[in-house]
């Protein structure tokens, strides 16, 4: 590959050129071994043109675990001595991400040019401005490898979390969608049959064969009506989830649902006090960190709470005295952060109970499953036994009729 470069000579004036290089560190280093102080180093893509597939990657969202791989790596090259531009370019040649490589060659670009990493990093929609945060105060403290790890560690337990709520979910939508097929099949495709058949013979049907062969027939019939009201009802629950006078009323119910509500709700807080504690962990004042924390829970009612911490430690009063008079925060939850203030340690201690919540979380989510499973299997069966019975019953009444 070419790589455009500008530099600056022993005797202070820019130079500018080109140079042949398997990435942007190998090329900075040779112009360090030509005596020259790099400036910036940029992939000459005059003449060439981007795959699509890489094209098409530009436009994919970049997940956790890509960004905690390229802050651990970061950290660990700032850790081990070698200058932040260089750390840049290795982290953007190593990541398999295309629009994370860009957007690091972006930001290379930008702290070559005098900018803070923090400052950079805000100029890119992929990084969070809590992200942003934790990172600036590295910089004001002189450590920031290690506000780095901390950023890593952060989005690592983030990404844990997710993949917890995904897992707990995965196995009832698929059984319940396989489920779902099973019964369309047999319902606008094999009770049909047997309606026109027995029609024809003109038996006489039980009740339970009667009603389900009319909600057969209706359903092959006015298909699109089904179709379009649970579509209607689909997308009247989305908008109601973004309407910002409906959201509050909606959030409240994801909290009190029977079996998943624990869950949203366990899975929420955790975030939120994972995130608080890491912000606190990295020197960020304590108003301001309670008002991000708010902003990543996602939910109104829990968001309203950190607020009504903010406002209270705005006030200057305890935080886990507060928490105490708010029935969202269990009491050993607040009792714990109230030790944590006694003892100045209130990072440490919200990093405890966003393990509590996490392991609460797992525990639920095990038993969730070991409910759920049963259930669909047995109510599936239920189903099907009673279109068999439907189907069969007049068959076993002809059969007798001819005895």
């Amino acid at each position: 590959m070419d790589f455009r470069y500008k530099a600056r000579n022993a005797e202070g004036k820019i130079v500018k050129g080109t140079h042949a290089g398997q990435s942007q560190y190998q090329v900075v280093q040779w112009l360090r071994e030509q005596n020259l102080v790099p400036i910036s180093v940029l992939e000459n893509r005059k003449g060439t043109s981007v795959p699509i597939l890489d094209r098409f990657r530009m436009h994919l969202g970049v997940s956790l675990k890509d960004k905690a791989v390229l802050f651990r790596q970061l950290a660990t090259l700032l850790g081990a001595g070698v200058v932040l531009g260089n750390a840049l370019s290795v982290v953007s040649d190593q990541t398999k991400n295309v629009r994370l490589a860009h957007s690091m060659r972006e930001v290379k670009r930008l702290v070559d040019s005098g900018n803070s990493l923090s400052s950079a990093l805000r100029s890119r929609k992929e990084f969070s401005s809590l992200i942003c945060s934790i990172i600036e105060a590295g910089e004001d403290g002189g450590m920031l490898d290690r506000s780095l790890e901390r950023v890593a560690t952060f989005l690592e337990r983030q990404d844990e979390l997710r993949k917890k709520i995904i897992s707990a979910v995965t196995y009832p939508a698929v059984v319940s969608l396989f489920a779902l097929l099973v019964l369309w099949i047999l319902i606008t495709v094999i009770v049909p049959k047997f309606a026109m058949a027995f029609k024809s013979l003109n038996v006489e049907l039980p009740k339970i064969t009667t009603l389900t062969f009319r909600f057969a027939i209706w359903l092959n019939e006015k298909w699109y009506i089904f179709t379009g009201g649970v579509l209607v009802l689909v997308l009247l629950v989305l908008l109601m989830n973004r309407y910002r006078k409906t959201k509050p009323m909606m959030d409240a119910m994801k909290l009190k649902l029977p079996l998943v509500g624990d869950i949203f709700y366990k899975s929420i807080m955790a975030r939120a006090l994972r995130t608080l504690s890491s912000l606190l962990e990295a020197g960020i004042p304590v108003l301001n960190a309670l008002e991000m924390a708010a902003g990543v829970a996602n939910n109104i009612p829990v968001e309203k709470a950190f607020m009504g911490l903010r406002d209270a430690a705005r006030k200057g009063r305890g935080l886990g005295e507060t928490a105490k008079t708010m029935p969202i925060f269990p009491l050993m939850v607040a009792q714990m952060i109230v030790v944590g203030e006694e003892t100045g340690k209130v990072d440490a201690m919200l990093n405890k109970v966003a393990d509590w919540f996490e392991s609460e979380l797992d525990e639920k989510i095990k038993r969730l499953t070991s409910i759920l499973e049963p259930a669909l299997i047995i109510a599936v069966g239920l189903v099907v036994a009673m279109i068999a019975s439907a189907i069969y019953l007049p068959i076993v009444g002809a059969i007798q009729a001819l005895i």
